[in-house]
C-alpha cells in the first residue's frame, strides 16, 4: 500500500459533501491508516490531516496555518518564551509546528499535557473550516502512505474530533453566519454610527481591538472569551453594517515569533495596580517592572491602611502579599471581597509559600491568582496581563458592549 492514492470526490449536494468527509475519516479509522491525508475543498489551500493507525494525530495547512499555531501556542503554552525555539532547525522541516512541539515536550518546555491540548484544538479547528468550507462544493482527498509522523504526542478519535467540530459549527451556523469564517477580521465599516451608539470608552476599545489586524479567533484569545460568545456580542453591530468582516493574510514566518506570545489590547496599559506588602523593597522592585510597562502602580506598605487605600483608588488589580504582620493575606483577600466594588477584581497572592494548603485557603477567600517571590519580571507581566485582559459582554437592553475586567 506504499505510495499516493487519489480519491477525487465531487459532489454538488452540501449535505452529501459533508457526509463524504466524515465517512472518509471513518473509513481511515477503520483502515488503521497510517499517512497523511491531503484534503481539498475547490480551490481553497489544501490542508493535511495526519493518522496513525486510524487515528488523528495532527492537521496542518488552510488559509492561516502560521497564525493558527502562534494562536494555538499562546492558549495552551502561555509560558512558553518565543525567542527560545529552534527555529532553523525547525523550518527544514514540512511540518515545522509539530517538530518544534516534539522538541519542546522533548526539553521540557512545554507539558505533555499542554502539547495535547494544542493539538486538539489544531485538530478541531481544522475540520471546523473544512466542514465549512464543504458548503462550497466537492471534495478532493489524496493518501499518502510515506508521508507520515513518527512517534506521535498523542493519538485522538477522529469521531470525537469532528463532532466537537461539527457541533460548533452548527452553532456557528445558527447565528447565520455560515458562509463568514472566524478567519475574518472584524473592522469598523460606520465609526460615526457606532460612536453614537456606544459609550466613548467601549468606542475606543473596540476602535483599537478591531483594526483590521486579528481574526475572530485571535479577538476571542485577546478578551479571554470563548469564540461563540464574542461573535455573538458583535451580530448586532454586523448586522447593522457598522463592522464589518474581511479578510487579511496569513503571517509570515519570519516575524511569527518576534512578537509576544499574547496579543495586546492597547488600552489594557495604563490600568491602576495597587501592591499591599510590608516589604518596601518588593513594592519598589514590583512597581518598577510595572511602571516600565506602562501601568500605573500604588504600593501599600501598611495592612491596616490597605482597605482605605484601595477604596479611594479602586484599582483594576490587586497584589496581595500573604504574610504580614497584624494582618495577613488571607484576612485582606476575604474583606476585599466583601466589598461590591472589588468582588470582580482580580487578586493576585504574592507568597513565598507554593503549597496546596495555602493555594486552597487563599482561593476560598477569592484570590484569583498566585504569583511566587522573589517576584520576576516576566512572570508577573505575564500575570497581570493574564487578569487584565478585557471581557467584553453584550447588554441586550441598551445593546451596547460593556467592558469590565476578566477574572481569571
Amino acid at each position: 500500500m506504499a505510495g499516493r492514492v487519489s480519491l477525487a470526490v465531487s459532489v454538488s449536494c452540501e449535505l452529501d459533501v459533508m457526509n463524504t468527509f466524515v465517512k472518509h475519516l471513518q473509513t481511515t479509522s477503520q483502515m488503521q491508516f497510517t499517512g497523511c491525508l491531503e484534503v481539498q475543498v475547490s480551490n481553497q489551500p489544501k490542508r493535511r490531516l495526519y493518522c496513525h493507525t486510524g487515528r488523528l494525530v495532527w492537521a496542518t495547512g488552510g488559509t492561516h496555518r502560521v497564525r493558527r499555531w502562534r494562536r494555538c501556542l499562546s492558549v495552551c503554552c502561555p509560558q512558553l518564551n518565543l525567542k527560545t525555539l529552534r527555529l532553523q532547525e525547525a523550518f527544514q522541516h514540512q511540518e515545522w509546528e509539530y517538530w518544534l512541539l516534539t522538541d519542546l515536550v522533548r526539553q521540557q518546555q512545554v507539558t505533555r499535557e499542554q502539547a495535547i491540548a494544542l493539538i486538539e484544538m489544531v485538530l478541531t479547528e481544522t475540520i471546523f473550516d473544512v466542514i465549512q468550507e464543504s458548503q462550497i462544493g466537492g471534495l478532493h482527498f489524496i493518501a499518502s502512505y510515506q508521508n507520515y509522523l513518527k512517534s506521535p504526542i498523542a493519538v485522538f478519535n477522529p469521531a470525537q474530533i469532528t463532532q466537537r467540530s461539527q457541533a460548533l459549527f452548527n452553532t456557528w451556523s445558527d447565528l447565520g453566519l455560515m458562509e463568514q469564517s472566524p478567519n475574518l477580521a472584524p473592522v469598523i465599516s460606520k465609526p460615526d454610527e457606532l460612536r453614537q451608539r456606544t459609550s466613548p470608552k467601549t468606542y475606543q476599545l473596540m476602535m483599537d481591538a478591531m483594526n483590521g489586524n486579528a481574526t475572530l479567533r485571535e479577538l476571542a484569545i485577546v478578551i479571554r472569551q470563548d469564540l461563540i460568545t464574542l461573535v455573538r456580542s458583535l451580530l448586532p453591530y454586523i448586522r447593522q453594517g457598522l463592522i464589518s468582516l474581511v479578510e487579511i493574510p496569513d503571517l509570515a514566518t519570519s516575524n511569527t515569533f518576534t512578537a509576544s506570545n499574547q496579543p495586546v489590547v492597547k488600552n489594557a496599559t495604563g490600568a491602576r495596580i495597587v501592591c499591599v506588602d510590608d516589604s518596601v523593597r518588593v513594592c519598589q522592585e514590583v512597581g518598577s517592572i510595572l511602571t516600565q510597562a506602562g501601568y500605573q502602580f500604588i504600593s501599600v506598605q501598611d495592612s491596616i491602611q490597605a482597605l482605605p487605600i484601595l477604596l479611594e483608588n479602586k484599582p483594576h488589580l490587586i497584589l496581595l502579599d500573604l504574610v504580614m504582620p497584624v494582618a495577613n493575606g488571607y484576612e485582606i483577600c476575604s474583606q476585599i471581597r466583601r466589598i461590591s466594588v472589588f468582588r470582580q477584581t482580580p487578586i493576585v497572592i504574592l507568597t513565598g509559600k507554593d503549597g496546596i494548603v495555602d493555594r486552597v485557603r487563599a482561593k476560598m477567600v477569592g484570590a484569583s491568582d498566585f504569583l511566587a517571590k522573589p517576584v520576576e519580571a516576566a512572570k508577573l507581566l505575564s500575570v497581570v496581563q493574564k487578569h487584565l485582559m478585557l471581557n467584553l459582554e453584550y447588554d441586550t437592553a441598551t445593546a451596547e458592549i460593556k467592558v469590565q475586567p476578566q477574572l481569571g
